[in-house]
């Protein structure tokens, strides 16, 4: 059977032809429009249906958590006032070694992102 003999076989059906008592005539049909017939004809979910979506619980914590990050202050005004406060008062004593230290571990920490092998050198 070639393509030309499908085209004109009365078995295919056109689907924007309306049957009619006589099948010899067929009348075009108004194609519907837009998403709708092309839903209809596919049997997909309608526009209502495709636009109800569910979120994850998991999307719903990262959006909470991203809410409160963007609303937190880079600065934190009162941590500054407070130690602000001690160093005028002369009550904030600095411990130089664990400062050091922990200079020294962020250094060790970002050379070890920017290369793994490091720690074996």
């Amino acid at each position: 059977m070639s393509v030309n003999s499908i085209k004109n076989s009365p078995s295919v059906v056109n689907p924007n032809a309306i049957q009619t008592a006589d099948p010899g005539k067929a009348e075009r049909a108004a194609p519907k429009s837009g998403a709708a017939a092309y839903a209809k004809a596919n049997n997909n979910p309608t526009i209502k249906e495709a636009a109800n979506v569910q979120i994850s619980q998991r999307a719903k914590d990262m959006s909470l958590a991203k809410k409160i990050a963007d609303e937190t202050p880079d600065i934190r005004e009162d941590k500054v006032a407070h130690f602000k406060d001690l160093i005028d008062k002369g009550e904030y004593k600095a411990d130089s070694e664990k400062i050091a230290n922990s200079i020294l571990q962020e250094a060790m920490r970002d050379e070890i992102a920017r290369d793994p092998s490091f720690i074996y050198k």
